[in-house]
Order: C-alpha cells, then sequence, then structure tokens
C-alpha cells in the first residue's frame, strides 16, 4: 500500500499488462428478454493500440465564440487530440501492443460457415503500417480471415497510401476484403477543422477522399469505403461556429466533389461536446468570462441552448 504525505491510499501508475488482453471469449454473451438468449456475433474487435497519437501532444489553442455569443472572439484553451474527443483527454496514447497479442485475440475470433474468422475491426487510429505484418502473421499460423474495418484519420490514410496498395495486393491474393469503415473528415470547411483541432485541412480530406476513390477502381471485390458498403464517416454539423461562409465552402464542397454519392453520411451529427473534452473547458471558460450558461444534460453541455446566468 502506498500513501501520500497526507496519508492518502495512492494508485501508483502500471503498465498494462498484455497477458490480460490475449484472450477473449465470444460463445457467452447472452440477453434477458423473457428468458435468457445467446447473441449472435458477426464482428468484432480486435485491440492493437489504446489510445490515440494524436491525443500525444498537449498545446495551447485558440478556439472561436460561437458565432450567436461574439463571432469576433476566441478562448485559449489546452487541447489533446481532437478539441471535441473525451477519449484523447481521458485516455491520452498508451502505446501499440505486440503483434503476438494482437494474433492471439484473432485467434479467439469466431468462425464462419467456410472457416474463416468473421469479420473484425482493429482499434488502431493508424493501422496501415501495420496491416501488412498482421496479414503475413495471420497467413504463417493458417487463419483465415474475411474481412478487416479500419477506423482512421484522413491524413494518415494520405500519408499511408503506398502501404495501403502493398496490403491490397496481399489481400487480393487471399480473398480477403479491407474497408475503411470510419474516416474523421468532420467538416469541408478549414475554418471549422482549425476550431475541432483536426490537424488536417479541407485539401487533405478530398485528397483522401480521390484515394479511396482510386482504389476502389483497382480492387472492386477487396477494398470497401462507400456509405453504401455500411461505412459511416465522420461529418459534424451543425457547429457553434456555422456562418453563411462556411456553409457556402461547404455545399460548394460537396457540390463539386459529389459527397452525397458515397462520403457523406445519411445524417450528419450534431457537434457534441461532453464534458471531459477540451470543447468542455472551452465553454465553460467562455460561461465565467461571458456569464452566461449553457444547459447540461446527462455527460454533455448543450452549446445550442444559451441562457442568462
Amino acid at each position: 500500500v502506498i500513501r501520500s504525505s497526507n496519508g492518502f491510499l495512492i494508485n501508483p501508475k502500471k503498465n498494462w499488462n498484455h497477458e490480460f488482453l490475449k484472450k477473449v471469449r465470444w460463445d457467452n454473451l447472452y440477453f434477458f428478454k423473457d428468458s435468457l438468449k445467446e447473441i449472435k456475433i458477426s464482428c468484432v474487435q480486435v485491440l492493437h493500440q489504446i489510445g490515440c497519437p494524436y491525443a500525444k501532444k498537449k498545446e495551447s489553442w485558440y478556439i472561436d465564440y460561437p458565432q450567436f455569443l461574439d463571432p469576433k472572439k476566441r478562448a485559449r484553451v489546452d487541447v489533446m487530440g481532437c478539441s471535441f474527443c473525451d477519449v484523447a483527454t481521458d485516455k491520452g496514447f498508451y502505446g501499440t501492443l505486440p503483434v503476438e497479442c494482437v494474433l492471439s485475440q484473432i485467434e479467439c475470433i469466431p468462425e464462419d460457415e467456410n472457416g474463416r474468422k468473421i469479420p473484425f475491426e482493429i482499434i488502431n487510429e493508424n493501422p496501415i503500417p501495420y496491416l501488412l505484418k498482421i496479414l503475413e502473421a495471420t497467413e504463417e499460423k493458417r487463419l483465415n480471415l474475411s474481412q478487416i474495418n479500419l477506423t482512421l484519420r484522413a491524413d494518415w490514410f494520405v500519408k499511408n497510401f503506398e502501404n495501403m496498395i502493398e496490403v491490397l495486393e496481399k489481400a487480393k491474393n487471399k480473398g480477403i476484403k479491407i474497408m475503411t469503415a470510419s474516416i474523421g473528415f468532420e467538416s469541408f470547411d478549414d475554418e471549422i477543422l482549425l476550431n475541432l483541432h483536426k490537424g488536417v485541412d479541407v485539401n487533405t480530406n478530398i485528397k483522401c477522399i480521390k484515394m479511396l476513390r482510386q482504389l476502389k477502381e483497382k480492387y472492386p471485390y477487396n477494398f470497401f469505403y462507400s456509405r453504401e458498403d455500411g461505412a459511416i464517416h465522420g461529418f459534424i454539423h451543425p457547429t457553434p461556429w456555422d456562418n453563411e461562409r462556411t456553409k457556402a465552402n461547404i455545399q460548394k464542397r460537396i457540390f463539386v466533389y459529389g459527397l452525397f454519392k458515397d462520403i457523406l453520411p445519411h445524417n450528419s451529427t450534431p457537434l457534441i461536446i461532453h464534458h471531459a473534452s477540451s470543447l468542455g473547458d472551452w465553454i465553460r471558460g467562455i460561461e465565467t468570462c461571458e456569464k452566461v450558461i449553457f444547459p447540461r444534460k446527462a455527460n454533455i453541455i448543450e452549446w445550442w441552448n444559451l441562457k442568462d446566468v
């Protein structure tokens, strides 16, 4: 037992123990409705990375006031990762698990009627540099994969485009599907992307989309990325920073690049401000300075509902 100088118990910092992350049972999941019923598993998750590399660095950032409050003011706040992300603030970035640990988890995945592992999402915000090694290792262990789903950032997809081609060549030979199930584009206006502290600009988002379409043409049976394929890409709207200029920019890019065809979800997601996110600090600071209040509902702050103190 470790105690501080004033007598409080201290939980010492301890690294993740890989031994507890190797095995998963998928055959003992049930729900109760009148009687106990087994849950049929069709897609699972494999943990490879804990937290997000983009959240490694804390920096001071200026975020605009909401347009309806004062479009000329900005507030300074510390950010880790995207400003709206409570996971980045809460967890930061621990690191990447060894490939052996990932393989052990894949071995636990149930098989379909053809003897292939059912589809799985690999939990890694920057998975492409590791995929080829994982595919080679599963081949060595004679693990037959069916589909790998990826969640990642647009800039990391662009940066690793050549690696992605290598992965798809390997996947093509093995009959494995690769789907970019979710890419966090979030917006197609640079002003809003800055306030979201995304670390990307509109040009990067558009470049990523062009690359996605290019890969689909080259690997039509192994690469999937579109809304029709089941992908749900990030598109945050409305936001507190919407104005006529940002709306016009977004609408223009949606039309010019045909984003409704394959990229945009059926419904956008309004900006949600969680208490633990950097935007939570931002809006609480505004409340203090401007003597206003935004109502709380569960674990979110209703930025659209301004009230006087």
